[in-house]
């Protein structure tokens, strides 16, 4: 009897223990952001306060335009995949042999690694590289698509937005497929025409996968440091440093442990932000 009662505590034994192993890296990390941690100084880490947080977002502080590049990179992916997503998901919801070859086309860049596909796009993107080739086809000049300041940020989306619009297509597919095919008939039995049966039916049905697409594609989004760092490492004059990438420099390349951290606290909170205000919406819990 007493085995019994023991055996749903044992059983969570492997939970508590996986909890743990997560926490406690992250526990260190934001302790580490509260000192100054640095592996050139040769000394134990020693207790700093907010000065690093002040150094960092303070007037002046690199993190200020981290944060404005990271929401920007974030904004922008987001509404770009989303939209250009449902456009293509309701291309797909027709009938017919060629739909289902581009169905299972459309999943390729899903299964590239995000550095090889960047690399590729790199590539494509010099200035005597396929893409500038195509312009002169319509008589555009060529773009310094990687090397401006005023290009690499839209530059480097697209290549995002070339990898994961996919997983759009695939989660607001799915939405579209689970609508009953007798919504849409008493649509147009009641003369709906099509853009009013889009705007006023599909889309109010597909808002709980729009929430999942906008809190996986924003998290992701404001996380992102493959893509940006295999295109442009943070440049051209850091048009592109976002928090992560930031916070490699700092950490990884300046070896100053406790300032690097600083910029993965906030990211955290920004991700968590997100998550957490998007899915009480999707609840209809915020006012």
């Amino acid at each position: 009897m007493n085995t019994s009662r023991r055996l749903p505590y044992l059983l969570m034994l492997p939970g508590i223990a996986l909890l743990l192993a997560v926490l406690y890296p992250f526990l260190s990390g934001v302790y580490w952001s509260f000192t100054d941690f640095d592996l050139t100084m040769g000394q134990n880490p020693a207790f700093n306060g907010l000065i690093n947080y002040f150094q960092a977002f303070g007037l002046g502080g690199e993190g200020l335009h981290a944060i404005l590049v990271t929401f920007a990179y974030a904004a922008l992916a987001v509404a770009v995949q989303t939209l250009l997503g449902f456009g293509v998901a309701l291309l797909l919801m027709r009938e017919g042999l060629h739909i289902r070859f581009f169905r299972a086309l459309i999943v390729l860049p899903l299964l590239m690694p995000p550095v090889i596909a960047t690399m590729m796009w790199r590539v494509m993107m010099t200035p005597d590289g396929v893409l500038n080739y195509m312009l002169g086809w319509v008589y555009l000049p060529p773009f310094d698509w990687l090397g401006s300041t005023s290009t690499a940020l839209f530059s480097v989306v697209l290549i995002d937005t070339w990898i994961y619009t996919p997983f759009v297509i695939l989660i607001l597919l799915a939405g579209m497929q689970s609508i009953p095919t007798e919504v849409h008939e008493a649509a147009r039995v009641d003369g709906a025409s099509y853009p009013r049966e889009i705007w006023n039916l599909v889309v109010p049905l597909l808002r709980p996968f729009f929430i999942i697409v906008i809190v996986f594609r924003g998290i992701d989004s404001l996380k992102m440091f493959d893509i940006i760092y295999t295109a442009t490492r943070g440049g051209p004059i850091n048009a592109t440093m976002n928090l992560h990438v930031q916070s490699y420099f700092t950490g990884i390349r300046s070896l100053n442990i406790g300032y690097s951290m600083t910029f993965l606290v906030v990211l955290w909170i920004l991700c968590y932000a997100l998550a957490f205000f998007l899915l009480r919406a999707r609840r209809g819990r915020l006012a």
